[in-house]
């Protein structure tokens, strides 16, 4: 019994080791595509731009493609932003993932003040869907079409400009069936947060998107964003994952971080947070490596250096990447390989 408690606790999954200096790509030993958010000035740090192109497959804008960035306050679109994204992406042969269609938290001037008279509000929805999904139609590998429809408590669907003006699960089938339009073979997610923490937001995240199917709307896939803190309780995150597989569509573990100081738990060291931290990253690449093929859509890293986190920017004490400041990988990063390599 001694003797297998030892082995076990030097074995793959034992965080506390050294991380190997001749880590492979996460990219390399991954059945999925890794991916990462970037924006488009980190494009010019060489640092950076190496790292990425050495770990990973996939890229998604962290903001660029949003509302906020793109539509100007008199109606106008720009996008030499998210171009620049996708002209590296495609430069370094990366898959691109649209983010985000729709978002509830954005409602920019130029549709608060619509001139009805002028162009209806459905037609002005549906003209910034077929414009953007239009642009990088063939691209993309698919789209967050709808971002964060559920309410915090999973108590319904969140109030919007959208939903006040196009009802409140119209304008999300809207967007699914427009997105369609403008391009036939993306793939068309549904995204979300909090799911592994909250069972009732999972349970209504999973009945809107039966709600969609059974409506005809072309949703094909569901993204799970995963901002969680290093002292989740083991299992949760694994638990999520499989009940969003219920329902046979592909999941995307979309926007994963890992923060030290979000934690709950303040009686836990730094050195413990750390340990925690890698084995979430494992459980997170596991839970979905544990999926048939066809339900692994790809598995994103929201930053993969702590200095370009948003989670760092919020509290300068957090390291929540897989990669350190000088983009020398953590423990977490070994754990990844780990678990990507089964």
């Amino acid at each position: 019994m001694a003797g297998a408690l030892a082995v076990a606790a030097c074995g793959p999954k034992a965080q506390g080791q050294p991380v190997p200096a001749d880590l492979p790509p996460l990219k390399a030993v991954a059945p999925v595509r890794v991916g990462a958010c970037v924006q488009a000035l980190h494009l010019g740090d060489p640092a950076l731009s190496a790292l990425l192109t050495r770990e990973v497959s996939q890229l998604t804008p962290e903001w660029e493609m949003k509302m906020e960035y793109v539509v100007q306050p008199d109606g106008s679109f720009r996008f030499d932003a998210p171009d620049r994204i996708a002209a590296f992406a495609r430069a370094h042969g990366m898959a691109l993932l649209g983010h985000t269609l729709v978002w509830y938290a954005q409602a920019p001037d130029a549709f608060a003040r619509l001139d009805e008279g002028r162009i209806s509000f459905v037609d002005a929805y549906r003209n910034y869907i077929l414009a953007v999904a239009g642009r990088y139609r063939g691209q993309v590998v698919g789209w967050d079409v709808v971002n964060e429809a559920v309410a915090e408590d999973g108590d319904g669907w969140r109030d919007s400009l959208w939903s006040q003006r196009l009802g409140a699960f119209e304008h999300i089938a809207l967007a699914y069936r427009t997105a369609r339009e403008a391009d036939p073979h993306a793939a068309l997610l549904l995204n979300d947060y909090n799911l592994e923490y909250y069972p009732r937001k999972r349970a209504t995240f999973l009945k809107l998107a039966e709600r969609l199917l059974a409506s005809g709307a072309p949703l094909t896939g569901l993204g799970t964003q995963m901002h969680v803190a290093a002292d989740i309780a083991p299992g949760e995150i694994g638990r999520s994952i499989r009940e969003l597989a219920s329902l046979g569509l592909p999941v995307h573990v979309s926007e994963l971080d890992v923060s030290l100081t979000r934690s709950q738990n303040k009686l836990l060291s730094r050195d413990e947070l750390r340990r925690r931290q890698a084995a979430v990253y494992a459980e997170a690449a596991e839970a979905l490596m544990d999926l048939p093929a066809s339900q692994r859509f790809a598995f994103t890293l929201w930053g993969l250096r702590d200095q370009d986190s948003w989670l760092k920017k919020e509290n300068a004490a957090d390291a929540p990447a897989p990669f350190d400041d000088a983009g020398r990988p953590k423990a977490g990063a070994a754990a990844l390989v780990e678990a990507f390599r089964g």
